[in-house]
């Protein structure tokens, strides 16, 4: 499985507190059968530069310590973009795309933003050359009030995930029943861990993808935890989207 999102790097957000962390955090994802993990410290509209040392400097100091214990899962780079103003000035720096590949950027929103904001934001992407990937859309009440928003989503270009501890009640009872309303529509793509830590938001990939499979067919749930997240990994195009197929 992939997981491209996830806040496993130390002590650049409030994710991992430290290199142990971030070790039992991978060995739990390799455990559940996890052989990609793409690195997403949370960044905003205002990061520059110094974020993208930064960030590199510790994927290299946990990359490292990956090869030396010959843990058995592959390493990206990336991050988690809060939206801003000044947010396509953003993507000019690698670490802006997911595991710099120039084409995908993971962007989030302010809970309570309006469907039009986020609607013009993905518009907007095509602009600058990019397609967002939206983060855990099941927290965006705005954004899935009915079908048509979710249609309109990605037929501009949008990619909808849910984090995986929204459908197994990591978040509580409400959260998990908004989570399965929206995946049975049929309209998330992938599904991602957004892994905190090593024990109350952890990775649980493998547990979503079991409760995915139950909604939506286990075809469909690999395809959310394997297949969609490869091609965010690998660069690779989006098939593009037929309204019709909804």
């Amino acid at each position: 499985m992939y997981d491209i999102h996830n806040h496993v790097l130390p002590q650049v957000d409030d994710g991992a507190k430290g290199l142990r962390e971030s070790l039992r955090m991978l060995e739990s994802a390799i455990l559940q059968g996890i052989t990609h993990v793409l690195c997403t410290p949370h960044a905003n509209d205002r990061s520059g530069q110094q974020a993208g040392e930064l960030f590199e400097y510790r994927f290299q100091e946990l990359l490292d310590e990956v090869k030396r214990l010959d843990l058995p899962v592959e390493l990206g780079l990336g991050s988690e973009i809060m939206f801003g103003m000044n947010i396509a000035d953003l993507l000019k720096y690698r670490y802006a795309s997911l595991n710099g590949t120039e084409k995908y950027f993971l962007v989030e929103f302010p809970r309570q933003t309006p469907f039009e904001i986020i609607l013009n934001v993905v518009k907007a992407a095509k602009k600058w050359n990019r397609v967002p990937v939206v983060a855990h859309h099941e927290r965006y009440p705005l954004a899935f009030r009915n079908a048509d928003q979710l249609i309109k989503l990605r037929a501009a270009g949008a990619i909808l995930t849910m984090d995986a501890g929204s459908l197994t009640g990591q978040f509580g009872k409400a959260m998990q029943k908004h989570a399965r309303d929206l995946l049975a529509t049929g309209h998330i793509e992938i599904l991602t861990s957004d892994a905190h830590d090593a024990e109350k938001q952890s990775f649980c990939l493998a547990a979503s993808r079991d409760e995915a499979a139950v909604i939506v067919g286990s075809a469909a749930a690999w395809q959310m935890v394997l297949d969609a997240p490869r091609r965010i990994w690998f660069g690779d195009d989006w098939p593009k989207y037929e309204s019709n197929a909804a």
